[in-house]
């Protein structure tokens, strides 16, 4: 048995900063050529948001603003 959490990976900037606002912790980040993969904690909580993100979901703007930005300065960063 592994003792590495499961994660769940997207490549969708949206989607992660979704997840981050709603407290879902980011695991790693992972760079394959261009595209970059956010590894997010993978649980019943991540799939029950991942369904909301998809069926107009409700987030404070104020977090989905600073988890957005967050996200896109590991980006530039790993550029």
């Amino acid at each position: 048995m592994s003792d590495q959490p499961k994660t769940y990976g997207t490549t969708d900037l949206y989607v992660g900063a979704f997840l981050r606002a709603r407290g879902i912790k980011l695991i790693d980040v992972d760079k394959s050529g261009r595209r970059i993969t956010f590894l997010f904690n993978d649980s019943e909580e991540t799939k029950k948001l991942i369904k909301e993100f998809y069926n107009d979901a409700v987030v404070k703007i104020n977090d989905f603003q600073h988890a957005l930005k967050d996200l896109k300065s590991i980006t530039y960063n790993m550029a």
